[in-house]
């Protein structure tokens, strides 16, 4: 008896493509907490797939989701979320480690209200 590959029904029957670990960080600008020569730094998260180059059946299954920027104020260091979905979380914070964990449990709390379901088709 030959095996038959079952199709989803629709693409919200799809196995979901995001979750909360495939949240990855890049370095933007400068590698270090240094800024580059034009004074610029950035850390980007993606969502995604990352075993390929972010296409899956000619479809875009890697997205930005937040920048987090440096700020120098007042001889304090400050680091602000830039979100690129929806979302409501706080934007300023003391230190890198927090900022981005806020952006990851955003991005979880985003999927949780997106039932999950979002995935390439």
């Amino acid at each position: 008896m030959a095996k038959v590959k079952l199709k989803p029904k629709s693409l919200n029957d799809a196995k979901p493509l995001l979750s909360a670990a495939d949240v990855r960080w890049l370095s933007r600008y400068s590698s270090t907490m240094e800024d580059d020569g034009m004074g610029r730094w950035a850390r980007v998260a993606y969502a995604g797939k990352f075993d390929n180059i972010g296409f899956y059946r000619g479809k875009i299954c890697r997205w930005e989701i937040a920048w987090v920027k440096k700020l120098n104020t007042k001889e304090e260091l400050k680091f602000t979320i830039s979100y690129l979905y929806p979302s409501n979380g706080k934007h300023l914070f003391d230190n890198l480690e927090d900022a981005q964990k806020e952006v990851e449990q955003t991005f979880r709390w985003f999927m949780k209200m997106c039932g999950g379901k979002t995935s390439c088709p």
